[in-house]
């Protein structure tokens, strides 16, 4: 049950992320759009997280979980994600215009790699 919750989460996080990105037209809204990755991201580590313990395996960590899935066969290529890992680390920790910039260009290539995880998710949870 927890599984399919953080499944319905994702999702609607997922969806207000994609909202964003083919909006977002100023300053304002391309934060908006890094704090809606932000939480998105989070949603995806806790995801994986929750398939996995269905599947019998703990995980503890982002980078952990990332792991666990290209295992599992949710995700393809490990190393992007913990790139992203790094790219939610720098907006939650630091702030500058051309770093904020440079996250929301990349956000594009996210939804994609989402939008994969969330079709592997839900052939596995049928």
């Amino acid at each position: 049950m927890t599984e399919l919750l953080k499944l319905t989460k994702l999702t609607e996080a997922f969806n207000r992320l994609k909202e964003g990105v083919s909006s977002a037209k100023n300053q304002l809204e391309i934060d908006g759009v890094l704090q809606r990755f932000e939480f998105t991201f989070e949603l995806v580590w806790k995801t994986i997280q929750e398939y996995a313990k269905t599947q019998g395996i703990m995980v503890a960590s982002p980078r952990e979980s990332f792991r666990v899935a290209a295992d599992l066969k949710l995700v393809s290529d490990v190393e992007e994600w913990f790139e992203y890992l790094e790219e939610r680390n720098k907006t939650t920790h630091i702030y500058d215009a051309k770093m904020a910039q440079d996250i929301f260009s990349k956000i594009p290539r996210f939804v994609q790699m989402v939008e994969q995880l969330l079709s592997s998710l839900q052939r596995s949870s049928s």
